[in-house]
């Protein structure tokens, strides 16, 4: 019996019946996926349980240091100790999965997504990393290049507003809303709540 590691309910509560319904109108099984931004891996663990066949690639980018703007969401008041903290129990929720094919990267996303090959590899890339509207648009100018044709993009928290400083640069929306301007020849939209839903095309 799996013993998972979470501080929060975040994933069942806001996304995980969309995800549901998602998979249900897109049967088939994702075999390379990218996480941009996976904290404890609540999203990571449930693919693996619900989707995801053996073998499966996934790579994941994060710093493992938490969202620092979300009241409630840091599990410690030094960095350092909040990476260890989260970074110990991504890598433990993911030891459940010894047959998927994790490769994690460890920083900034902005400076790792430039260094992975840029062709279309991944069939699924889940963009949930910072919550500035620039940094979410950097990111999807760069899973834009990776996602193959008929592959999944999702942004997490496009309904988050940072209750601290309400300027648009500090919630993901903008970032995606002008990913959407500059590339909608490329995408439909299959769905948008919290979360926002893209096919590419």
């Amino acid at each position: 019996m799996k013993e998972y590691k979470f501080t929060s309910t975040w994933f069942k509560d806001v996304a995980e019946q969309n995800w549901i319904e998602l998979f249900k109108l897109y049967p088939e099984k994702p075999k390379r996926l990218l996480e941009i931004g996976c904290y404890e891996g609540r999203a990571t663990a449930w693919l693996c349980d619900n989707i995801l066949e053996i073998g499966a690639e996934y790579d994941v980018i994060d710093t493992f240091g938490g969202s620092l703007e979300e009241s409630g969401m840091n599990i410690k008041d030094q960095l350092q100790e909040n990476i260890s903290y989260i970074e110990n129990n991504f890598k433990h929720n993911i030891s459940y999965h010894p047959n998927i094919k994790f490769n994690i990267y460890k920083g900034y996303s902005q400076k790792i997504l430039p260094t992975l090959p840029q062709i279309e590899t991944y069939d699924f890339i889940y963009i949930d990393a910072s919550h500035r509207a620039d940094d979410t648009f950097v990111d999807a100018y760069y899973a834009n290049k990776m996602l193959k044709s008929g592959g999944i993009l999702i942004f997490d928290d496009f309904g988050w507003k940072d209750p601290q400083n309400l300027h648009p640069v500090n919630s993901p929306q903008l970032g995606v809303e002008v990913f959407n301007t500059m590339y909608n020849d490329y995408y439909s939209v299959i769905f948008q709540g919290y979360q926002v839903f893209f096919i590419k095309n």
